[in-house]
């Protein structure tokens, strides 16, 4: 049980190493020297939650921190986390959270 909880630990911390770079499935299935299928029953099985989604989770909870607390722009902070495009960033935060990344950072300025 211990090695299936290690594999477990050593997986998310993987994956929190790689938010800030350009993390996969395929790099992460790399890593741990099985196929992309096996990783993602794998995590579902272990976490009833779909790797992807909780690689997207991640990057933007981690991003809604550097939106707080640094001054970089949206735009830099999307491509920091690997979104493509602003403007899928900006929904799927927007999703998550129920703001704009651009909104958060005014909310966090009215009540400083």
């Amino acid at each position: 049980m211990s090695n299936t909880n290690d594999i477990r630990e050593n997986l998310l911390n993987n994956i929190e190493e790689g938010l800030r770079e350009n993390i996969s499935i395929e790099n992460i299935a790399d890593n741990f020297s099985m196929s992309s299928t096996n990783l993602r029953r794998l995590f579902k099985a272990a976490f009833n939650l779909s790797i992807g989604r909780y690689i997207r989770s991640r990057k933007l909870s981690a991003s809604k921190e550097d939106l707080l607390k640094t001054n970089l722009n949206v735009l830099d902070i999307a491509m920091i986390y690997g979104f493509e495009y602003e403007q899928s960033y900006i929904r799927s935060f927007k999703r998550k959270f129920g703001v704009t990344p651009g909104e958060l950072r005014r909310m966090k300025v009215k009540y400083l």
